[in-house]
């Protein structure tokens, strides 16, 4: 695996990109990532897809074989189309389409077929868009489509976890994502539940996804804090990530320029060492946030 050297030691180099094309990104999971001034235009977007894959198959670098597009409102762009076709010809293998609750209306995703190899939908309890977002689910399945749902476990989230899981048993997406909050400056502490809170909620529902078949994977939150739910655990891959004031040579790195997960000493002797991210180091100073602990293999 290429390595990246960087202020935070070595990192995986990537060989996927993420172009935010639109400025509001409201159902996005919230990492570090800056907000961008204004939207991407279409000779900007096909500008960096030329970049990260034929721009890069030098001796030095290595070309991304993967694309992840996102922002609201970039499902239903005109040009998003002939961004993705351009990104299959260069040679991107897996190409991701994000889609936010505003776009789920107006979303034709017959007009994808063939571009795109998953497609995210947020399906956030409260937003008052679940029945739609459950009807353009069950329609991109029996398209064809692979289709991730994903949910953010805000504390506000959890009282609604069982209806979203009800829809979802209906709509039966490939895969669904539980995300534990990433850490943002100014966010109040209100907001993000202790790891046992989340767990708890998310072990509610687990029984109603589990019988329908749907593949659950809970990402940001270690091994450590998840015990028999670790199995559902993903090791989150490094990514360049491109908006309208980061592009091309200016991309940032998902690691480490805006995310930074944390182990401590003891992580090293952990069984789950190698598939699990960390944690964050923000929160293990916060009161009800477990110590991170080895994992015994046995």
């Amino acid at each position: 695996m290429p390595i990246n050297w960087t202020s935070a030691g070595a990192v995986p180099t990537p060989t996927t990109v993420q172009i935010r094309v639109q400025r509001s990104y409201p159902g996005r999971i919230r990492a570090g990532a800056p907000v961008p001034t204004r939207c991407m235009s279409a000779e900007e977007v096909e500008a960096n897809i030329r970049h990260f894959t034929v721009g890069m198959r030098t001796p030095r670098t290595t070309p991304c074989t993967a694309l992840v597009l996102s922002g609201v409102g970039v499902a239903n762009r005109a040009d998003t189309r002939a961004a993705l076709a351009l990104a299959r010809a260069e040679g991107m293998e897996h190409i991701v389409l994000h889609v936010g609750m505003e776009d789920l209306e107006a979303l034709d995703h017959r007009g994808y077929a063939g571009l795109v190899d998953v497609l995210v939908i947020p399906v956030q309890p409260g937003s008052g868009s679940l029945a739609v977002a459950g009807r353009v689910i069950g329609e991109a399945r029996v398209a064809g489509m692979t289709v991730a749902a994903n949910t953010t476990l805000h504390s506000g989230a959890l009282p609604g976890l069982k209806a979203v899981a009800r829809m979802l048993a209906q709509a039966q997406p490939s895969s669904f994502t539980f995300t534990f909050p990433f850490p943002i400056n100014g966010a109040p502490a209100s907001t993000v539940p202790t790891p046992p809170q989340a767990l708890a909620a998310v072990r509610a529902v687990l029984p109603i996804l589990d019988a329908a078949g749907v593949d659950v994977v809970l990402k940001g939150l270690p091994a450590c804090h998840l015990g028999a739910e670790a199995h559902r655990q993903r090791r989150t891959s490094n990514r360049w990530y491109v908006d309208a004031d980061h592009q091309a040579d200016e991309a940032l790195a998902f690691f480490p320029d805006l995310v930074s997960f944390h182990k401590d000493e003891n992580c090293r002797f952990c069984a789950a060492d190698a598939v699990c991210d960390g944690f964050f180091a923000a929160y293990l100073k916060r009161e009800g946030f477990p110590q991170l602990r080895p994992v015994d293999g046995g």
